[in-house]
Parts: structure tokens; C-alpha cells; sequence
């Protein structure tokens, strides 16, 4: 973003910004410090290189990112009905498998797990 180029940004006149950060410094510290480096008396005043950090969470968050879309993708891939899947619920209802207390239970314990991991969301 070219935010210098904007007339009266503060970014174009020195020490604009510091005001706004509580770091200004008066005019007459800013010359005095400019008179030492070019009279030699002092070592040149090296630039800052501008630095960015990103934080471990904000790489967490792509890579998670990343694993969501991946999801989304092989989810989107698939066809919307699995009609060997369907066909072979039809045929365990028929057959009274889902009636039984075994597997109503196993049902019951992989919903509570399921329902337990999105609380914690």
C-alpha cells in the first residue's frame, strides 16, 4: 500500500509517526544527532531493516487451513449418494440388525464421543 503517497499522511514527514507512538523526539535531538554523524564524531546511523514475525498460532492456523480445504476437496470428489452403502443399510433394516441392544449401544457411544469432541470446539 503506497500510504506515503497520500498528501498529509504522517508517514511522509519525519517523526509524523512517532507522535502518534509516544516516541517523538524534539527537533533540536534530531539535528543534534545529524550534526554528530556528519562531523564524524560519532558512527553513521545504520537503518533499520524492517523485520515481521509470524506467531506460532498463525501457522497453526494455515496448516489448518490447508487440512480443511484438503477435506473439502476429497469430500466435494465423492458422489453424493453411495448407493453400495445405501443398499446395504436397506438390507441390514430388513434383517433387523439395527434392532439389536449391541449395536443401538455402540450407536449411542460413538454419538456421545462425537457430540463430546464439539463441545470442546
Amino acid at each position: 500500500m503506497a500510504m506515503d503517497k497520500i498528501n498529509g499522511s504522517p508517514l511522509i514527514r519525519p517523526g509524523g509517526v512517532d507522535k502518534f507512538l509516544g516516541t517523538a523526539r524534539s527537533e533540536k535531538d534530531q539535528n543534534a544527532e545529524l550534526e554528530k554523524t556528519e562531523n564524524g564524531n560519532g558512527p553513521p546511523k545504520a537503518k533499520p531493516a524492517d523485520t515481521m514475525e509470524i506467531s506460532d498460532a498463525a501457522h497453526q492456523m494455515v496448516d489448518l487451513r490447508r487440512a480443511v480445504d484438503t477435506g473439502r476437496t476429497a469430500i466435494e470428489a465423492l458422489p453424493e449418494t453411495r448407493e453400495d452403502k445405501v443398499a446395504e443399510a436397506k438390507k441390514r433394516i430388513h434383517q433387523g440388525f439395527y434392532n439389536s441392544t449391541e449395536v443401538r449401544d455402540k450407536i449411542a457411544d460413538h454419538l456421545g464421543s462425537v457430540l463430546s469432541k464439539m463441545d470442546e470446539l
